[in-house]
């Protein structure tokens, strides 16, 4: 049994090999379950697929929300409208463009 907080996981692909792992579930046994192959299991957990198609479905398989499992936060299941077309779009920024407008985002709450 792993001694991991999954509140200490950082991004999507340690937290979907948290929960596989946890399952005791090869990267083929999730991706048959979710309607997959390995190879989108494999680009997932280790950070080279910024969107994700499936998650949806991975999440349902993994027993935990689609918001917890992007973004770590149970929260986010909350979002309204607007803060969801932005999570989406997030998730589609690919760097450095997600560092520059976070810390864009941080100094115009902190004015």
């Amino acid at each position: 049994m792993s001694t991991i907080n999954p509140q200490n996981l950082g991004s999507l692909g340690q937290r979907m090999r948290f929960m596989r792992v946890q399952k005791s579930w090869t990267q083929e046994q999730l991706a048959a379950r979710a309607g997959t192959n390995q190879a989108v299991i494999q680009k997932i957990e280790n950070g080279k697929s910024l969107r994700p198609r499936k998650i949806d479905t991975i999440a349902s398989v993994l027993e935990v929300s689609p918001a917890w499992l992007m973004f770590g936060d149970e929260s986010g299941s909350n979002l309204t409208g607007d803060a969801q077309d932005v999570a989406d779009a997030w998730n589609r920024l690919p760097e450095p463009h997600r560092s520059r407008i976070r810390q864009e985002i941080l100094n115009l709450v902190a004015a």
